[in-house]
C-alpha cells in the first residue's frame, strides 16, 4: 500500500493497537495505552468498578484496576499488564487548531477498533462541568467515550468524552496537554488537583479606539462575581475589574483564564493582571483547592 495516498490508512495501523475496550458492569467504551501498565479512559467508563475488562487489539482480555478517577475531570487511569507494546504520544497543544485533520478511534456501540475522520471544529469548549474541550466532526458515539482522537502524525489530541445528542457530529474531547496533567497527580498523588481562585467572569471586548489611546489590551475577562473568602477576594479582586493577564499569560477569554488556572498548582501564588479603576495591577493570588463539596 501506498502510505503517502492513504495518510488515514497509516494512522490508523500505527494507532489502532494503542486503543482498547473497557468493560465495566454492563457499559463499554474505549481506552489508550500511556504504556504497558497505564490505560487511560473517562471516568464514567469505569463508573464504580474497581477492576474493568480489557480487551486489547490483539483480542487479549486482562484484568485492569482502577489507580485513581475523577468525576470532574472525566479520566481514569487504570493498571494493566499490556500484550501490545505500543503507546500514543501526545500532540503539542499548540498544533491543535480549528481545521486541523483528525481521526477517532474506539469501539462504538461494541463495534472494536472502528475509525472515523474529520477536523477539529473548535477549542477551548465549555460543556456542562466540563471545560477546555475540544469540539470535532469526526462521528463519535456510545463506546467511543475514553478512546483517541489524534492528527495525522499519529499523535493524541483527546479523549473523547461526550456527544451533543441532537447534534449533527457535534463531539467533545479532553484536550491531551489535560490528560497529561491529570495522569501525573494521579501517578503523584492518587487523585487530581482541582485549583480554583473563587470568581466567576466573562470573556470581554475593549472598544480599541480606548484601549490603544491608554495601552490597554483589547480582551479580557470582566469578573462578574467573586466568591466571599475565596482566593481571589483574599487578594483584593472586586466584582468589575478585569482580569487580562495570568502568570504572564493573556487571557482575553474565560476560556483562557479557565485554561490558566488550570495549569496552577494548589498553593502557588501567581500574578494576575488586573485592570481596576482605570489602572493596571499586578496582582498575587494564591490559588487554592475547589471545595471538596464541589467535587464529584
Amino acid at each position: 500500500m501506498n502510505w503517502e495516498q492513504e495518510p488515514f490508512a497509516q494512522v490508523a495501523s500505527q494507532v489502532g493497537p494503542g486503543v482498547v475496550q473497557v468493560r465495566s458492569g454492563r457499559g463499554q467504551g474505549s481506552g489508550v495505552l500511556l504504556d504497558r501498565r497505564s490505560v487511560i479512559t473517562n471516568a464514567h467508563v469505569v463508573g464504580d468498578n474497581p477492576m474493568p475488562a480489557i480487551t486489547f487489539a490483539d483480542g487479549v482480555t486482562r484484568t485492569g484496576r482502577v489507580v485513581a478517577a475523577d468525576g470532574l475531570y472525566d479520566l481514569a487511569l487504570l493498571e494493566t499488564e499490556s500484550p501490545v507494546e505500543t503507546h500514543i504520544a501526545p500532540a503539542p497543544a499548540e498544533s491543535v487548531v480549528p481545521g486541523k485533520l483528525v481521526m477517532a478511534i474506539g469501539n462504538p456501540y461494541g463495534f472494536g477498533w472502528t475509525v472515523t475522520t474529520g477536523v477539529v471544529s473548535s477549542v477551548d469548549r465549555i460543556v456542562g462541568g466540563l471545560d477546555g474541550l475540544i469540539q470535532t466532526d469526526a462521528a463519535i458515539n456510545p463506546g467511543n467515550s475514553g478512546g483517541a482522537l489524534v492528527d495525522l502524525a499519529g499523535r493524541l489530541v483527546g479523549i473523547p468524552t461526550l456527544i451533543l445528542a441532537h447534534g449533527q457530529n457535534i463531539g467533545f474531547a479532553i484536550p491531551a496537554w489535560q490528560v497529561q496533567l491529570v495522569v501525573a497527580q494521579f501517578r503523584r498523588q492518587g487523585r487530581a488537583e482541582h485549583p480554583y481562585v473563587g470568581l466567576a467572569g466573562a470573556s470581554e471586548v475593549i472598544d480599541p479606539t480606548l484601549a490603544r489611546p491608554l495601552d490597554l489590551p483589547e480582551r479580557g475577562v470582566l469578573v462578574a462575581e467573586v466568591e466571599p473568602g475565596g482566593p481571589a477576594h483574599r487578594a483584593g479582586i472586586r466584582e468589575w475589574d478585569m482580569i487580562t493577564g495570568v502568570n504572564g499569560e493573556p487571557t482575553p477569554s474565560i476560556q483562557a483564564l479557565l485554561r490558566q488556572i488550570r495549569r496552577t498548582s494548589v498553593g502557588e501564588t501567581v500574578p494576575f493582571t488586573v485592570l481596576q479603576a482605570g489602572r493596571s495591577l499586578e496582582v498575587p493570588v494564591r490559588v487554592g483547592e475547589l471545595p471538596a463539596a464541589a467535587v464529584c
